[in-house]
């Protein structure tokens, strides 16, 4: 069994966001097949929630070279750390999120995960 490997992101509140994937077998050349498969990504404050602060859009775009796409519209982001800041209200925020896809033959497997800062952006 091996351990899901995280990756730290970062992005500004109020940006598009894009997360592009190819899901690789473990020697990292040989792509995985997700015809008949759905992927699902979320956004969490902490792993022992119960229920998900937000839900990625998107999912798999190319199912026979392993690819896809998640994503929040700048809306989407901006909520995520509202406006305005009034000096109580944190700058930044983080999330943890895990890419999960389900198979075809109902076989689920987790396969990558996101550490996700949130900056307010200097721009309005």
């Amino acid at each position: 069994m091996s351990s899901i490997q995280f990756v730290q992101t970062d992005f500004t509140a109020g940006d598009t966001i894009n997360i592009d994937f190819q899901y690789f077998e473990d020697d990292g050349e040989t792509v995985i097949d997700l015809t008949g498969a759905s992927a699902q990504m979320q956004l969490l404050s902490a792993l022992g929630n119960v229920a998900q602060f937000d839900d990625f859009n998107g999912g798999i775009t190319d199912a026979v070279n392993g690819k896809g796409t998640f994503g929040l519209t700048a809306v989407e982001s901006q909520a995520l750390l509202p406006l305005p800041i009034t000096g109580d209200e944190p700058t930044i925020t983080t999330f943890i999120s895990k890419m999960r896809f389900t198979f075809a033959d109902t076989t689920v497997k987790t396969v990558a995960g996101l550490n996700v800062s949130i900056e307010q952006s200097g721009v309005r």
